[in-house]
């Protein structure tokens, strides 16, 4: 009994100190980071929460995100809420700096939901917080309740369809708008969950260190894997993707006036194989690549590597772990087609891309790969060897556009063979080797747009302001995806489902203002540094209002002009230059600085546009037009190129005239329409050539002839003012399918869309009456659509861009004009009582297109949004039609305008 008294003191100071010490320590360890479920998609620690929102934030690019309907309101309440809760008391004073995290999940349809966790350990805070519950209930009328759960009285306000639910435990308020989150968080603390953001060693130190700038994101790729899945077409999208790339990312938030600049490191369990896994020990090399990007190219991946076989041996071992069906796509061309592994290393050097190319038809997205090769010769070796293999029972298929050989591997997916799925999207392989890098494009015609672009120096790195942007990104990183944005909109579009794709819709006018973006990996040790840089580098822009003209340039002539101005291009340095004739007849060249530098003097008025012509292939331009009855080709000089002028033996006037190049090599033919419909073809010289001295087609061109090139066949198409469209081949005989009756009268030319093959190739042609006949290069009929037609005195037109890529039509009627989009859609009315107005259509980006109105009798002109809004407050004084450029470095247009006796050129801010 002694002993036991003895040692009972004993055994309640042990247990007494075991108890106190379990808490203290259990307390201790407690922070706002273990109210996190594991179930968060990513969490945000702000410097100043309530700064950011506020509307004296006055950083262009937070301006211009604040007015996101979410982010709208959230900073009104949080501007109000001083003044209606009263007592002097400051938001950012209550919410101090590191006291916030905001844990984001996946809430209910897929939307997102919010937890909140902040420290309040200060007495302000509490009063602050007692003001606000009092304020919900009795002045917004919230009705409050609590419930128990696991031991916690959560704490509920429910107003309508509106509910919010905290609890205060210790020093923490844990609150949201969706209730269960708050359940979330107390499993979390009592379960003993791991949380997915300290669990790892790196990040846990991470997460204890003061946070700088704007704040710091913590992103877990797990779980925002599966929440892509809620907002994208699995179709469309492999978002499952996310989830391999890596474990975790932690991103420093820093806010310039026009950017937002994320940096940190995404972590990489060792245990784990990731995507970026496949990186580790391999060095990035730069982005040379970016001299040849097309400039029209709206998402750009690129991948760098100083081994190709050291990357590719480890991205193998992320396939074995994650896509072992991988594996045996390469296996299958290796022994199908003896596709050589080792071979094509030995000419593969260090960089990789795909460009997207913008297009109106994003379901048939236009791709282009790109290799860095080590050695031309062996990469065309290797490629045309491929290319047999592939399809050994018919002949090489190569084409030649610009001098280039373009061939075709008949093999599906070949990119994504190589190198993974990301780089899907290529049912066939056209390709050409260029001095650096083999192009593999899904089209013939993606091969060709890049062919002219580079030739054009239309590429990133000759862009201003996009040249500007990738300056601040990193050359070296291992992995990048580059977005601009001006193109990706209708991309995005199709690839979200219909909520997301409205809400895109409904706030384009925001989103669209970042122009630019890039995330970007770099191996460093066993991590990888992050960066992520959105760019809003244009004017902010409140709602798109009328502007007003400036004039930045006019020259007098001595005659009324009567033509539009004709763009040409200086061959000596490249600047624009200006055609323009008048009504003495004489043809004016412009020069950029507004002066005339040419006259050349005619005896009657053009009868076409002032094209330009390599004639002696040498780089040096000439100028090639018509009259009536004779077609001109003038040197810069003024002088005639021997053989001209060349009149043609028709009687009638010449209506139209067209230049083809077959395979863009410069052996130029030269194709005349009379008003009755007889064509000529000639050489370059002048010469007819054989089965065209002339043609005689019924009814009188609506059109001049145009020339396409599908595969190996060439089709020349005509449209006559009786609704029939021909289609022949080079030597005039006409093509299986043709002549087509379209049955209606046409006033408006055809629109052609190059597909991979003739049939397609799509063709669309408007009648008068309002039937839109949509046909292919066979000869088919692909589809139509038949807009009301309510009074006889009523016409219809198809207004090409003037891109070609895009239409519009136009429905003419009694004292109204209205515009329809390709699929007949309406897009706006104007009010008109003027008759024979005419039409320019200009698309310069998928978010960039303008319609113009001209009305010759009145002298003025109107230029649209595709949304009916005007772009000017005035009319522009002209009778003529304009030429429109847009200059994306300034964000304006500067259109040139022929004027009664003046030639003007005019600046417009978009």
């Amino acid at each position: 009994m002694k002993r036991t008294l003895i040692l009972l003191p004993v055994f309640l100071v042990l247990i007494g100190s075991g108890i106190y010490f379990y808490f203290h320590l259990h307390y201790a360890s407690i922070t706002k980071w273990s109210f996190v479920p594991q179930n968060s998609i990513l969490v945000f620690q702000p410097t100043n929460w309530a700064r950011l929102l506020s509307s004296d934030e006055k950083k262009k690019v937070l301006v211009n995100l604040k007015r996101l309907p979410e982010l709208t309101q959230v900073g009104a309440s949080l501007d109000s809420l001083d003044s209606l809760i009263g007592g002097g008391f400051n938001i950012q004073r209550i919410v101090g700096e590191n006291d916030l995290l905001i844990s984001v999940h996946q809430g209910a349809q897929g939307r997102l939901a919010n937890l909140y966790i902040m420290e309040v350990s200060a007495l302000k805070q509490h009063d602050f917080l007692a003001k606000a519950v009092d304020y919900l209930t009795e002045v917004e009328g919230f009705r409050k309740s609590e419930r128990i759960y696991q031991g916690y009285t959560i704490t509920e306000f429910k107003k309508g369809e509106i509910q919010l639910a905290y609890i205060f435990y210790r020093n923490y308020l844990i609150m949201s708008f969706s209730p269960f989150l708050v359940d979330d968080a107390i499993r979390s603390l009592e379960g003993k969950l791991p949380n997915p953001y300290t669990r790892n060693i790196a990040l846990e130190s991470t997460s204890n260190q003061t946070v700088l700038g704007e704040g710091r994101l913590y992103i877990n790729m797990q779980e925002l894997n599966s929440f892509v899945h809620h907002f994208v077409d699995p179709i469309d999208v492999n978002g499952s993707n996310l989830k391999w790339l890596t474990d975790l990312i932690y991103l420093d938030v820093t806010v310039e006036n026009s950017d937002l600049e994320f940096s940190g490191f995404s972590y990489i369990d060792t245990a784990h194989v990731n995507y970026l896994s496949s990186f580790l020990g391999v060095q990035g090399t730069g982005f040379e690549m970016k001299n040849v990007v097309p400039d029209r190219s709206s998402l750009v991946i690129h991948m760098s590597f100083d081994e190709v076989r050291d990357w590719h041996k480890g991205l193998k071992n992320y396939w074995r772990k994650h896509n072992p069906g991988q594996l045996t796509r390469i296996g299958e061309i290796e022994n199908k087609y003896g596709f050589d592994v080792d071979k094509f290393y030995e000419f593969v050097d260090s960089e990789i891309g795909l460009f997207v190319l913008e297009s109106k038809k994003n379901l048939d997205r236009e791709k282009i790969f790109c290799i860095k090769h080590k050695d031309m010769i062996r990469a065309e070796n290797y490629l045309e060897l491929l290319a047999k293999d592939a399809n050994p029972d018919t002949s090489f298929y190569h084409e030649t556009y610009a001098n280039r050989i373009i061939g075709e591997i008949m093999l599906d997916e070949l990119p994504a063979r190589m190198f993974g799925d990301l780089f899907e999207g290529f049912a066939t392989s056209y390709y050409y080797v260029g001095r650096d890098f083999v192009f593999i494009g899904n089209t013939q015609h993606a091969l060709e747009v890049l062919i002219d672009d580079i030739d054009a120096e239309n590429t990133w790195r000759k862009s201003i302001k996009t040249n500007a942007f990738l300056e601040s990104t990193n050359d070296d990183a291992n992995l990048s995806v580059y977005v601009k944005s001006s193109g990706l909109w209708g991309v995005m579009g199709t690839t979200f489902n219909d909520e997301w794709s409205r809400y895109i819709e409904e706030n384009k006018p925001v989103l669209k203002q970042l122009e630019y973006g890039a995330i970007q990996f770099t191996g460093v040790d066993n991590k990888f540094y992050t960066n992520v840089s959105v760019r809003h580098p244009g004017q902010l822009t409140e709602h798109q209002r009328p502007q007003e003209f400036e004039l930045a340039g006019e020259l007098a002539f001595e005659a009324p002009l009567i033509t539009k101005p004709y763009a040409v291009r200086n061959h000596n340095d490249r600047t624009l230059e200006l055609m323009v004739q008048d009504s003495l007849y004489r043809l004016s060249l412009v020069a950029a600085n507004n002066r005339r530098v040419l006259e050349i003097p005619l005896a009657e008025v053009l009868t076409s546009p002032v094209l330009q012509i390599d004639y002696y292939k040498n780089g040096k331009l000439q100028y090639l037009f018509s009259t009536s009855q004779e077609v001109h080709v003038v040197d810069r000089t003024g002088a005639y190129i021997p053989g001209y002028p060349k009149k043609i033996k028709a009687s009638e006037p010449i209506k139209f005239l067209s230049l083809i190049d077959y395979d863009n090599s410069k052996n130029y033919r030269i194709l005349v329409a009379t008003e009755k419909g007889f064509y000529y073809l000639m050489d370059k010289t002048g010469k007819e050539l054989k089965g065209w001295n002339p043609i005689k087609l019924a009814g009188e061109p609506v059109m001049g002839g145009v020339h396409l090139r599908v595969k190996t066949n060439d089709y020349m198409m005509f449209l006559q003012d009786n609704g029939v469209a021909y289609g022949m081949e080079r030597r005039g005989s006409a093509r299986d399918g043709f002549p087509l009756d379209l049955h209606g009268p046409i006033s408006s030319p055809l629109h052609i869309e190059k597909g991979a093959s003739p049939k397609t190739t799509e063709i669309s042609a408007m009648t008068s009456n309002g039937g839109l006949i949509v046909f292919n290069l066979l000869g088919e009929v692909i589809r139509k659509g038949q807009l009301r037609k309510d009074d006889a005195q009523e016409n219809f037109q198809l207004i090409g861009s003037n891109d070609g890529e895009n239409f519009i039509v136009v429905r003419n009627k009694k004292g109204s004009v209205e515009f329809f989009g390709e699929d007949l859609e309406s897009l706006f009315v104007i009010e008109s009582p003027a008759d024979n107005l005419e039409y320019q259509y200009y698309t310069f980006s998928e978010d960039n297109r303008v319609i113009i109105v001209i009305d010759s009798v009145n002298e003025t002109a109107w230029m649209y949004r595709m949304d009916g809004g005007l772009l000017h407050r005035q009319p522009l004084k002209t009778k003529h039609k304009l030429a429109v450029l847009y200059h994306e470095s300034s964000e304006e247009y500067e259109l040139f305008v022929s004027a009664g006796e003046v030639f003007k050129r005019m600046r417009l801010k978009k």
